[in-house]
């Protein structure tokens, strides 16, 4: 093989590494920072210039209003990122009919499943994600826990990419834009029922994201993200060494599950999987102001069915073998 070839090579890998290191760095930085800030308090003193620098830089990072950090820059390293970890995952986004999303409305994406990490929503959902359809390029925001921003680091990135808070406020603002909202509706919830060997959907009580979309009148799209479940090794704590109801209890008190993930020979760095996320067709939705309980569960029945259809539509060709258990 050529020089020049190999060079070629080893270049595109590591530029591929880094789009997916940068946002998975981020994550154990930002669990770092606070103890390190301490550490230079008791190491260097109370008094010390570089320590109150480090706190200084720690509450700007955490407390600036993120609209003050976006500009031409991080559009185009956002750009950047996602392009390089789309690469690395070998990810493409299947449509199954692009034409059918209008640009005058907008729409509910229920992305699934959440799995250990669900790396492929800020990868394929990001506001300019290059596997988007030019119908959906630059008005599709991914919806990730508010936790995430109220870290530092971790909430810039995010911000960066088009994600926006899980909450009712900003996914109703969102619709009432005509853009779309892609959330993960199994949460914390599906990651507490994970299981090896199978993929898992926490779908039949999750109601909330369907209100939704009938108060707001947005279609709801089924998708489905094959491979992204082993991108990432985990172990997650639970009987007999820790009681159920404990890791349920802080789980919720902290929005994240407890969870032990790992990824390429013991790292953080995900396992170079090929991940393929399939978009459903527009489910239609009737406008209501208070739906009721049977329009709400009919609805959320529809979806189901119709992402298990797409499940089983794509899963020999995509999939490794695995049942789709929705819960």
């Amino acid at each position: 093989m050529p020089v020049r070839r190999i060079l070629h090579k080893l270049c595109d890998a590591t530029l591929e590494f880094t789009g997916v290191g940068i946002y998975v760095s981020a994550i154990y930085i930002t669990a770092l920072l606070p103890p390190a800030v301490l550490a230079a308090f008791f190491l260097l003193g109370p008094a010390s210039p570089t320590a109150w620098a480090a706190l200084a830089a720690l509450a700007a990072l955490t407390l600036t209003p993120l609209p003050l950090t976006t500009g031409a820059l991080s559009e185009r390293f956002a750009r950047f990122s996602v392009g390089r970890a789309a690469a690395y995952f070998h990810a493409r986004l299947i449509c199954e009919d692009a034409e059918a999303f209008r640009s005058d409305r907008g729409y509910v994406f229920g992305f699934c499943p959440h799995s250990a990490l669900p790396v492929a929503l800020p990868i394929a959902f990001a506001t300019n994600s290059p596997l988007l359809p030019k119908s959906l390029r630059g008005r599709t925001h991914g919806l990730a826990s508010s936790v995430c921003f109220a870290v530092p680091i971790v909430r810039q990135l995010y911000w960066w990419l088009g994600v926006r808070p899980a909450t009712r406020a900003c996914m109703r603002g969102l619709l009432a834009e005509r853009r779309v909202a892609v959330l993960t509706p199994g949460g914390v919830q599906e990651v507490l029922r994970m299981e090896h060997g199978s993929e898992v959907a926490y779908l039949t009580c999750r109601t909330g994201f369907v209100r939704m979309a009938i108060q707001c009148g947005a279609p709801i799209v089924p998708v489905w993200a094959f491979g992204q479940t082993r991108a990432y090794s985990w172990v997650r704590p639970g009987p007999p060494l820790v009681p159920a109801w404990l890791v349920s209890r802080i789980s919720r008190t902290f929005g994240a599950v407890p969870i032990l993930m790992y990824g390429a020979y013991g790292t953080p760095m995900p396992h170079r999987e090929r991940i393929t996320i399939v978009v459903g067709r527009p489910i239609a939705v009737q406008q209501m102001d208070e739906p009721s309980k049977e329009v709400v569960s009919e609805l959320l029945q529809n979806f189901m069915d119709e992402l298990q259809a797409l499940y089983d539509k794509y899963k020999e060709q995509y999939g490794k073998g695995e049942e789709l258990h929705i819960l």
